[in-house]
């Protein structure tokens, strides 16, 4: 069989070498490959430079979409893109955990190094057997990589859609692959796919207004953005449109047509996220400790860091107020007066206040006489109907 090396003249024999490397994907089992160059991505690079104050908190020194989006100057040896893009709605999800939890959230394996991570590196391992450097570079824009390789166009909502996988839904994670071999470019499909008559309902999903026009997101006011990175506690304004959200969301999503025919299917459980789902409750997050924090929380979900076990009490405290049952006025008293985090009680209070009754706003006026600074004016806030 020829190698990468082989292909020292050949059109044909490098188109060899790039179907091997497409059908070994799906071998494998994900759902679409295509391949791209290595060129700026100029239309993606325009748009982020266009909107600076938006995407400063990506674009640093440790992080940057920005430099990935040159993928050839970033990586001087490479020669092409490869994408491939894996199917994570293979099974249903548990009726408590949704709405609750974006659905690519609850089967990331990456750090328990499960079957999907299995998967990935044995195509890694295959282009090692082809000869082939193959570089995973979460720096490239995934979204971008995989309209600039064919096997996706964009949505009003920002989301690559994949043709024929998945019945051209977007419930793919996309993962660029940078190339030390130059293959022939697959036809990009930079264009917007979404019907006619689809009247904008991803936009008119968006709560916080953070998709505020075709192909306009501002990521500073994205409910997703704010349950695992934003301030310190989340902005009031924020905080009755995220509503039961505490990691990620799925609307802009949900309320796309081209999405609907795959979530109508009758898909198989999934035995093992059905057996972690109560793990992953919001009275279980409310009052976890460190431990269970550690082994069960963090590694599937892990974009907050290991020492913010505060912010998933923060947003499971944010979500109970949302529900406003005064069944939770006991757990969020709890976290009110026990938790050691002040974003924590603040937002216990806040949650409090929603719920609202004479028990709720007796239990605020006791603590306001304990507290002090933010968690303080938090209960102030609250007690005033803020």
């Amino acid at each position: 069989m020829l190698n990468a090396r082989s292909c020292d003249s050949g059109y044909i024999s490098c188109m060899s070498l790039k179907e091997r490397l497409r059908e070994k994907a799906l071998e494998l089992g994900f759902v679409a490959a295509g391949f791209a160059g290595v060129e700026p991505m100029a239309i993606y690079i325009d748009e982020i430079a266009s909107r600076p104050e938006m995407y400063s908190w990506v674009n640093t020194d440790y992080f940057s979409t920005l430099r990935g989006a040159s993928p050839g100057a970033k990586h001087p040896w490479s020669r092409s893109l490869m994408v491939l893009a894996r199917n994570y709605y293979r099974h249903r999800f548990p009726e408590e955990l949704t709405g609750l939890y974006g659905r690519c959230y609850m089967v990331d394996e990456r750090k328990v190094r499960g079957a999907e991570f299995a998967r990935f590196k044995a195509f890694l391992d295959f282009t090692r057997e082809q000869g082939v450097k193959a570089y995973f570079d979460a720096e490239v824009p995934a979204r971008m990589a995989a309209a600039s390789s064919g096997i996706a166009d964009y949505g009003k909502n920002c989301f690559a859609f994949f043709g024929a996988a998945m019945e051209g839904s977007s419930w793919i994670e996309i993962m660029p692959l940078v190339l030390d071999v130059e293959l022939d470019p697959d036809d990009s499909s930079l264009e917007v796919g979404c019907p006619p008559k689809c009247d904008d309902r991803c936009i008119k999903a968006c709560p916080t207004g953070a998709l505020y026009g075709p192909l306009k997101m501002n990521p500073l006011r994205c409910i997703a953005f704010h349950t695992y990175y934003g301030e310190e506690i989340t902005p009031r304004e924020l905080r009755v449109p995220m509503g039961t959200w505490i990691y990620g969301c799925d609307l802009c999503q949900e309320a796309c047509p081209r999405n609907r025919p795959w979530m109508k299917k009758d898909l198989p459980a999934d035995p093992d996220l059905d057996s972690r789902a109560s793990d992953y409750g919001l009275m279980t997050l409310l009052h976890m400790d460190r431990e269970h924090y550690e082994e069960k929380v963090w590694p599937r979900f892990f974009y907050m860091s290991r020492s913010r076990m505060d912010r998933w009490q923060m947003n499971a405290a944010r979500a109970l107020g949302n529900l406003g049952d005064s069944c939770f006025i006991p757990d969020l008293e709890r976290s009110l007066t026990e938790s050691p985090f002040p974003n924590v009680r603040g937002m216990s209070a806040w949650s409090l206040g929603r719920i609202g009754g004479k028990k709720a706003r007796s239990l605020l006026e006791k603590r306001l006489g304990v507290e002090e600074d933010s968690v303080a004016e938090e209960i102030r806030s609250a007690l005033e109907g803020e």
